[in-house]
């Protein structure tokens, strides 16, 4: 057995679009931010922002600027990054979030929480709702909330997905489609 199970966490990490009407409580929120900060940023620079949104009527206005899904979660992060300290060029600092995004999601579901990443949003809108300067760079809106139901842990391993010790072009590969989304949402799978 591990020392930390972190594969039991990874596994049972679901997105989640059904929530309870139930906050989250402060000291959670404070978890999800500590895990967030503790992912690893090139040179350390730590290119982010978090914005915590759970008053009822400025989450209606985050919610509103998503594009994709309008989920009842109690509580939304909005994950930024900030270019401008980085001295080289790019959009490097999206790695760097990524990676605090994951963490979240990871902390989350440790902490008995669900969550959905939302990239889909009206980037402009959401700057409007939460006064968002333009050298902060809005990446995605994370909701978390109590799920309203059990998901049982699942893997999406993919063997035509590896390749070893090259890329395999002859290799065949179905790749997923909205429609297999669809499909599995429907039927309860996410």
């Amino acid at each position: 057995m591990s020392k930390y199970p972190v594969f039991d966490v990874i596994l049972a990490r679901r997105s989640i679009r059904k929530y309870q009407k139930r906050p989250v409580e402060r000291r959670l929120i404070d978890q999800l931010l500590k895990a967030a900060m503790a992912a690893p940023s090139a040179c350390n620079l730590q290119p982010w922002a978090f914005i915590v949104v759970d008053e009822p009527e400025v989450l209606i206005r985050v919610k509103e600027a998503a594009e994709q899904g309008k989920y009842n979660a109690p509580l939304a992060i909005v994950v930024c990054g900030i270019n401008k300290h980085i001295p080289w060029a790019g959009d490097s600092w999206m790695q760097d979030c990524g990676a605090a995004v994951q963490n979240m999601l990871l902390a989350g579901t440790e902490l008995g929480l669900g969550s959905v990443w939302i990239g889909g949003f009206d980037s402009q809108a959401l700057r409007s709702a939460l006064d968002i300067p333009d050298d902060v760079a809005p990446m995605c809106i994370i909701e978390f909330g109590y799920p309203a139901d059990e998901r049982e842990p699942l893997t999406w391993y993919t063997e035509e997905a590896v390749h070893w010790q090259k890329y395999d072009s002859q290799k065949p590969r179905i790749m997923r489609t909205m429609q297999m989304l669809q499909d599995d949402i429907d039927s309860g799978i996410i």
